[in-house]
């Protein structure tokens, strides 16, 4: 069940909401909501690659670091 709600919606959005694929306004809103957690999912799981990597980059610079302190 959803709520009844009073949304302003600006022209610019307006005309791209009615681009959008959907029978409502609601449902072109809620797509848009879908797409957007999707991107944001897409953006830390990305971010996490990054980290991983840049862990495994500070492991083999620790690593080097201790060899040259035991030459």
């Amino acid at each position: 069940m959803g709520r009844q709600k009073t949304l302003w919606i600006d022209e610019d959005c307006w005309a791209k909401l009615e681009q959008m694929e959907g029978n409502s306004i609601s449902g072109k809103v809620r797509n848009a909501i879908m797409a957007h957690e999707l991107d944001r999912e897409a953006q830390v799981a990305a971010l996490k690659r990054q980290i991983a990597a840049l862990d495994g980059i500070i492991e083999q610079l620790k690593k080097n670091k201790q060899r040259r302190t035991m030459q």
